[in-house]
């Protein structure tokens, strides 16, 4: 009987190595004949560069106007001393005169206009300002008509009758504006003015010495 028990278990362990051998063999037998796999295909992929956009031009912008004229004349020639003295004796000529920030004499001076100054040497707060610009055409039209729309006219100044004439009333100082026939802009300004027709030595001077004024 012991003889057959070991028979048994001898042929049920080389049953299982050989369903074992044979499983392996399967296995192994499977791998070996499977091929090498195939690689996986390369994409190209084409980018098509978005187009630049064309910029887009701007109309050129309508040319400024002209460029004012020059106006270069000494002050003592724009307004002679004896106009000035006899207007008041202690004026004399102020060469470190700045025009007020804003004010029409500082637009004159950055016109390349003639800015001039006179201020009382004796201690007094009389004073006396001239300036004449010449501004292109269309700037000279633009700033009269700020003021004839303002209705500050007057027919008070002197000079020829188809120069126009303005009473700046929201300057600190009472100032008067004069727009010749020729393209010229004047000013004279002074707290001494109790009326437009004060001005009127001062125009007359310049107008003189303007050519065509």
């Amino acid at each position: 009987m012991m003889f057959s028990t070991r028979t048994t278990r001898v042929f049920s362990i080389s049953a299982a190595t050989t369903v074992v051998g044979l499983s392996i063999a399967a296995l192994t037998g499977c791998s070996s004949g499977t091929s090498a796999s195939t690689p996986a295909p390369t994409v190209t992929v084409t980018v098509t560069p978005t187009p630049t956009s064309t910029p887009i031009t701007s109309p050129t912008s309508s040319p400024t106007s002209a460029a004012a004229t020059p106006v270069d004349i000494a002050c003592n020639q724009l307004v002679f001393d004896s106009i000035v003295t006899a207007f008041s004796p202690g004026l004399t000529a102020d060469s470190s005169y700045t025009p007020t920030s804003g004010s029409t004499f500082q637009t004159m001076a950055g016109l390349d206009g003639t800015v001039c100054h006179w201020a009382d040497t004796d201690g007094g707060s009389a004073t006396v300002t001239v300036g004449v610009a010449k501004p292109s055409a269309a700037d000279l039209a633009a700033r009269e008509a700020t003021l004839s729309s303002a209705g500050y006219g007057t027919s008070d100044l002197p000079g020829s009758p188809a120069n126009r004439g303005y009473e700046v009333r929201t300057a600190s100082v009472p100032e008067l504006d004069m727009f010749t026939e020729s393209g010229y802009w004047i000013a004279v300004a002074s707290p001494g003015f109790t009326k437009d027709s004060d001005s009127n030595t001062f125009f007359q001077n310049v107008l003189q010495t303007l050519p065509s004024g």
